[in-house]
């Protein structure tokens, strides 16, 4: 599959991390899709067979195996963790690990949003659709709640390796209460969500750091040893270190 990100308009960059593409050539070919504890909206077009879905993916906790028989183009927007709370009253643990069609979840984008997209003729088209309307209704967002974003900041700052007794203290919550806010706003909880921002860092270091050994990397990334990282790297992706980055 072929795979491009694309920036969105420096005004939502609180909300959107990217838009992304991708095409499909609809030969069964497997592509992996490895959880970041992100919420995408992916549009789905084959316009030779007016085909056309607009669906939320919501917070993974696994990896995923995609396939397509079919040729398909694939538009999605990657909204930063916390990020679709703003565009919906609904509680994000709805969507984890599900896909659910956009028009059926109570949200600000309406049928123009996205039943115009198949008639643009480039990414460079829809992009500035989805831009300009997401603009236009910045001033209807919803509140979020400041408290879980600081939490997720300070996760991400600490590459998943801040204690959540330390991290719901820092927010002013106890840690029940911590924990049910930061589910309802993220998807899955904080303990997850610092495993899969672990994972991502660690991944990020194989790649980059090949010549550190696997133990040095995972120490350096918070695991205890090289086995409790190869243990998350399997239910996070269904491989060990060496055969995901083959």
């Amino acid at each position: 599959m072929l795979y491009k990100e694309y920036q969105p308009s420096a005004l939502l960059s609180p909300y959107i991390e990217t838009y992304w593409t991708s095409n499909s050539p609809g030969n069964g070919e497997f592509h992996k899709v490895l959880p970041d504890g992100c919420v995408d909206i992916i549009f789905q077009f084959n316009k030779t067979k007016n085909i056309f879905y607009a669906e939320i993916c919501g917070t993974m906790t696994t990896f995923l195996n995609m396939n397509f028989l079919e040729s398909i183009q694939i538009f999605g927007i990657r909204f930063r963790p916390i990020g679709i709370t703003f565009f919906t009253r609904v509680p994000v643990e709805e969507f984890t690990d599900k896909n659910v069609e956009l028009a059926l979840v109570d949200t600000l984008f309406d049928k123009s949003f996205y039943e115009i997209l198949p008639e643009k003729r480039s990414v460079e088209d829809m992009i500035k659709h989805v831009d300009n309307y997401l603009i236009n209704n910045l001033p209807y967002l919803y509140s979020s709640e400041k408290q879980i974003i600081h939490a997720v900041d300070l996760i991400y700052l600490t590459k998943g390796q801040l204690s959540l007794t330390t991290l719901a203290a820092d927010v002013c919550l106890c840690q029940r209460h911590f924990e049910r806010k930061f589910k309802s706003a993220i998807g899955i909880s904080p303990k997850m969500f610092a495993k899969i921002s672990r994972f991502k860092h660690a991944l990020w270091c194989l790649k980059n750091y090949s010549h550190k050994d696997l133990l040095t990397i995972a120490i350096e990334c918070g695991y205890y040893d090289h086995s409790h990282l190869i243990k998350d790297f399997k239910s996070l992706s269904g491989h060990g270190p060496t055969n995901l980055l083959q």
